[in-house]
């Protein structure tokens, strides 16, 4: 058997008379699931749009939590290209961090040429004499 309690909700407001009044309002379970949703969703906007404000420098070193924002990577990827040295960065204490312009040069570095790219290059080797 399932019981089900409202949630309670104080509320306080201005009155005509300009006086506060504390209102208790009851949530049924689908309101108040809407509620929580709600409430969840503005919090991860606002996360979003912080992460999206954030500028960095690129002579400024970055903390881990930054450096995840900074190459949208999570934390346990980041890590793991430490611990395999797959990324560079520096070590303080039990702390890592990164320079923003050596992670800017590591992520360049992994470019993949496009197909017209290959296309044109083949083209250009093959118009030199041919392909060793």
């Amino acid at each position: 058997m399932t019981f089900f309690l409202p949630f309670l909700q104080l509320c306080h407001v201005q009155n005509k008379k300009n006086m506060t009044e504390t209102i208790l309002n009851a949530f049924s379970k689908h309101e108040f699931k809407e509620f929580i949703k709600g409430t969840i969703q503005e919090a991860m906007s606002e996360q979003a749009n912080f992460s999206k404000g954030k500028t960095f420098q690129s002579h400024e070193y970055l903390s881990i939590d930054e450096a995840t924002i900074y190459l949208q990577l999570p934390k346990n990827t980041l890590y793991n290209y430490c611990h395999n040295n797959v990324i560079p960065y520096h070590k303080r204490g039990k702390r890592n961090y990164f320079l923003k312009a050596d992670l800017d040069i590591w992520m360049a570095s992994n470019r993949k040429k496009s197909a017209r790219e290959i296309q044109e290059e083949t083209l250009t080797r093959l118009k030199k004499g041919g392909v060793r």
